[in-house]
């Protein structure tokens, strides 16, 4: 499903175009103003916990795993603005809004998108599925011996730990129960299966998505070069 999605890079690239519009809109009530710049951070899928050894290892349940490099240069920190300026900059957001792009993003709340409701239906069927609940029974099994808390009774993730180096401790154990349980890729193995098998009735809707995000991309990178972002920063 991931096609159907902005990547981390893509995100930065619209968010990027879409500041640009809100900061002209800015400029046009007479107020100097613009992006602040900088990288971005990629989060790793932590729907069914962490499940990477070297990153629970590096991270603990932290789901920050890479940088995204930003087009543009990360900005001083902005002194602060006039209440007109204030003002302005509240009207123009709202007034900009996406500027017509659309938010091609897992998870937003409200969002009845085709993608989305794929997603959901999955995870339902997910969470019914006999392969899935025998692992989740050995996992919750395996967790309890080792003296880990659930955050909840259908959570993957635990009660919070008193530092760093203890979150550490426990994400090593989630991933080696999960290992032991029988990999700890199964849930989104199960997951993904039951997206293919609904991709194959909602194909020629993911097709039109796949288009709007490729149009998407590429009138934001036009939107950046307008404004002088060279395309080797794209």
């Amino acid at each position: 499903m991931s096609s159907y999605w902005y990547s981390d890079r893509e995100n930065v690239i619209v968010n990027t175009a879409v500041a640009f519009l809100i900061y002209d809109c800015v400029e046009d009530a007479g107020f100097a103003v613009g992006p602040q710049g900088g990288d971005g951070k990629a989060l790793q899928d932590r729907s069914y916990g962490q499940w990477f050894r070297s990153i629970a290892a590096r991270n603990g349940f932290s789901p920050e795993i890479r940088r995204i490099p930003g087009v543009l240069d990360a900005q001083p920190e902005r002194s602060p603005v006039t209440a007109r300026q204030q003002e302005a900059e509240t009207k123009c957001y709202n007034s900009v809004g996406r500027a017509g792009f659309p938010e091609l993003l897992q998870g937003l709340a409200g969002d009845q998108s085709i993608q989305n409701r794929i997603v959901q239906t999955s995870v339902a069927l997910t969470d019914r599925d006999p392969e899935y609940l025998s692992y989740r029974r050995a996992w919750e099994d395996c967790v309890a011996a080792k003296g880990l808390k659930l955050a909840g009774s259908d959570s993957w993730s635990f009660q919070g730990a008193g530092s760093k180096e203890e979150e550490v401790r426990m994400a090593l154990l989630d991933v080696q129960c999960k290992d032991s349980s029988g990999g700890a890729q199964i849930p989104y193995d199960i997951l993904a299966q039951y997206e293919a098998a609904q991709m194959k009735d909602h194909q020629a809707e993911l097709n039109e998505v796949a288009d709007q995000k490729a149009a998407s991309v590429e009138r934001a990178k036009q939107v950046l070069r307008d404004h002088g972002v060279a395309d080797a920063r794209l």
